[in-house]
């Protein structure tokens, strides 16, 4: 069974999962946990996430930012050891290409998985001249 945790700063995580909904109308593998959004504290949910996951389960783990310390609550619980797969700064794209992989998620997997996420993030602009092509009277009624 594929297993997912996406955990957060805020409501980033809940938000994820939202768009996933969205996208595949599926989230039932994906498990949402909002740090900091009161104050409870979610490590036993991770802890469970952790526990729950078996030796025939690929399981990954998502957190914010490296180095923050939803990563470092996720890092001392070591999910390495349960063979779960952390992978910290996210996006989009890098939650549903683990989630939609046809593919057993070895690291080598996540691995282009994350490649291809990371090649989404980049800077776009369009061209001034494009826009003012776009904005005349003869293509505005075109």
């Amino acid at each position: 069974m594929r297993k997912i945790l996406i955990a957060s700063h805020g409501h980033v995580a809940s938000g994820m999962k939202s768009a996933v909904k969205i996208l595949t109308g599926d989230v039932s593998a994906l498990t949402a946990v909002d740090f900091y959004v009161d104050e409870s504290d979610q490590t036993p949910v991770v802890e469970a996430f952790i526990n729950s996951v078996g030796p025939e389960d690929d399981a990954v783990i998502f957190t914010d930012l490296l180095g923050g310390s939803v990563c470092n609550k996720v890092l001392t619980l070591q999910p390495e050891k349960h063979g779960i797969t952390h992978v910290t700064g996210f996006n989009l794209i890098a939650v549903l290409g683990c989630l939609l992989s046809d593919e057993p998620l070895t690291p080598a997997v996540v691995d282009e998985v994350i490649a291809t996420a990371s090649a989404q993030l980049q800077r776009i602009s369009v061209e001034p001249e494009a826009r003012e092509d776009e904005e005349t009277e003869d293509s505005f009624f075109a």
